[in-house]
């Protein structure tokens, strides 16, 4: 479901169909989402990210997306930041607070296709060229190799094995249905 408001509370219920008929209704599942007020920390039990526009601080040239930002919670208890090159492909940043600097998300074992992950994406996305990462100096950032993994800080980009990209398509539109 995409587009909820925030402060709301929803009620879903599921059926399933196949060939056979339909099957039994599943009991009452609900849905709380949070607010969209991004200072606020603490979700509501049940609660869910929306992606609230927001600017924050990041490298510039470590992205080729230069449009709108949104950032997100994670439940890495950190903050997913976004910029926009459209609605679906955009790079992705990682922050410890929205007043701190973001920072990028490089990958020790490929070139962050499982970074989709921190866009509530499960498919291994697509990336912009690997290059980028041995162009630029090596800088602080984020890293990590698998996905579930948590993220630590600390070298990325050149002459490290962390490498990163300047762009992402997750299958995700951002901030939601386009």
């Amino acid at each position: 479901m995409e587009n909820l408001k925030p402060n709301s509370r929803y009620y879903f219920k599921v059926q399933a169909k196949n060939t056979f008929g339909l099957g039994p209704i599943s009991d009452t599942f609900t849905y709380i989402t949070e607010s969209d007020d991004p200072l606020l920390i603490e979700r509501p039990p049940g609660g869910e990210p929306i992606w609230i526009p927001f600017s924050f601080k990041y490298n510039p040239t470590h992205s080729v997306c230069k449009g709108s930002q949104f950032v997100k919670r994670t439940w890495y208890k950190k903050f997913v930041g976004i910029v926009l090159c459209n609605s679906l492909r955009y790079k992705i940043f990682m922050g410890d607070g929205l007043k701190d600097t973001f920072y990028s998300i490089g990958d020790s074992s490929g070139y962050g296709e499982d970074h989709c992950q921190f866009v509530d994406s499960y498919l291994a996305g697509r990336t912009g060229p690997h290059s980028l990462s041995s162009l630029l100096p090596t800088s602080q950032g984020f890293f990590r190799s698998y996905r579930q993994e948590p993220v630590r800080f600390g070298p990325i980009g050149r002459n490290t094995p962390n490498h990163f990209v300047g762009w992402y398509e997750c299958g995700i539109p951002i901030p939601g249905k386009w």
